[in-house]
């Protein structure tokens, strides 16, 4: 049995992988400067001498937990770099994102046009053509968007992000939730549109990341799979390792 690990840069999942199936998802949310919580989240696994797999985004976590363990290992960007579009840069483009890729991979083998949305700590959009990377877009994720607006308004309190039908708000709450969910849905409307434009393809749509749940059915043509880092992973182990 292995373990595959996905480290962001707000919190670490893990499932473990045993006869082709993933199991028993657990999710930590740590912060960088207590780092010894993510040790203790991975501990029995590691006294256990369990192989881990990872894909991270965090490299000082990746140096603690190569501390920790010699049986720990990372996604490598070099085995996959056929399916990388020669104009993007290998180097600056993030593991998570790559497993992203490879997730679609394994779900859809017959489809070869995708957008990736990923609702996490960022939002980012990735474009597959071909089955080959093509490139992405990077925006502030819906939380940090919020959360810093929170901060740098002092009329404004912490509120729930969740889905409205509200088009616009009649008091604060009201207004901050309309323009969260209908803003964000409408900016990756705008983007979707866009580029089905630019690549001259209808690209079928995966959805994932921490707030991906409460954006489906929003998109056309769209899949929901909050699994899709692990299903990447998964497909890395079995065809590149």
């Amino acid at each position: 049995m292995k373990v595959l690990v996905d480290i962001g840069n707000s919190s670490i999942k893990k499932m473990y992988f045993l006869n082709n199936e993933l199991k028993n998802k657990k999710t930590l949310n740590y912060s960088k400067s207590n780092l010894t919580n993510i040790y203790k989240f991975l501990e029995k696994d590691i006294k256990n001498n369990k192989t881990i797999y990872s894909c991270s985004v965090v490299p000082e976590v990746d140096k603690f937990l190569k501390k920790k363990h010699k049986n720990i290992y990372f996604l490598d960007k070099k085995l996959i770099k056929m399916l990388i579009s020669k104009k993007v840069n290998l180097k600056q483009l993030g593991s998570d994102r790559i497993a992203n890729f490879l997730g679609c991979l394994n779900e859809f083998p017959k489809s070869k046009n995708f957008l990736i949305i990923d609702f996490g700590t960022a939002t980012t959009i990735d474009i597959i053509k071909n089955s080959v990377y093509e490139g992405g877009i990077i925006l502030p994720g819906l939380l940090t968007s919020y959360n810093n607006l929170i901060d740098s308004a002092s009329l404004i309190n912490n509120f729930k992000f969740d889905k409205t039908k509200l088009i616009y708000g009649k008091n604060t709450s009201e207004a901050l939730l309309s323009g969260s969910y209908n803003g964000y849905s409408i900016l990756i409307e705008g983007y979707i549109k866009k580029l089905n434009s630019l690549f001259n393809k209808k690209f079928k749509i995966a959805i994932t990341g921490g707030y991906g749940n409460i954006f489906i059915n929003k998109f056309k043509n769209s899949y929901f799979d909050n699994n899709l880092t692990f299903k990447g992973l998964k497909y890395y182990l079995n065809n590149f390792l």
